[in-house]
């Protein structure tokens, strides 16, 4: 307890105590799949998108027509998106099977390398 009597002791740990936890693991991946299918959607959309989207500007009697091609940034935006998709597919494919097979994935290194290149995909 705090000197103000308000808080929890340094021992005093906040933890989730039920004896059902093939549900809560259940619910876990059942989450963990809509959010992977949400980016796999989202991402072929907005490459979609991108991708057919085309302006035309009229200068005195000239037509041009501008391109997502024009512009570099939006061309790596594509393929961030394309890839983004892609290793969302993955991954959530990788969760339909562990449902299926109600398997936990205990591989350590496995689980690491999961974690890295979803921050490396989420900070790039």
């Amino acid at each position: 307890m705090s000197y103000l009597g308000v808080g929890f002791s340094p021992g005093t740990v906040l933890a989730y105590h039920s004896t059902n936890l093939k549900l809560f693991d259940k619910r876990i991946k059942i989450a963990e799949l809509v959010l992977r299918f949400m980016i796999l959607g989202l991402g072929v959309v907005v490459a979609v998108l991108i991708r057919t989207d085309s302006q035309v500007k009229v200068f005195f009697s000239f037509e041009k027509e501008a391109k997502f091609t024009d512009v570099k940034a939006l061309v790596f935006l594509v393929v961030a998106n394309g890839l983004a998709a892609g290793y969302s597919l993955i991954q959530g494919l990788r969760c339909v099977v562990s449902l299926v097979r109600e398997s936990v994935l205990f591989n350590k290194p496995l689980a690491w390398a999961i974690f890295s290149v979803d921050q490396v995909s989420f900070y790039i």
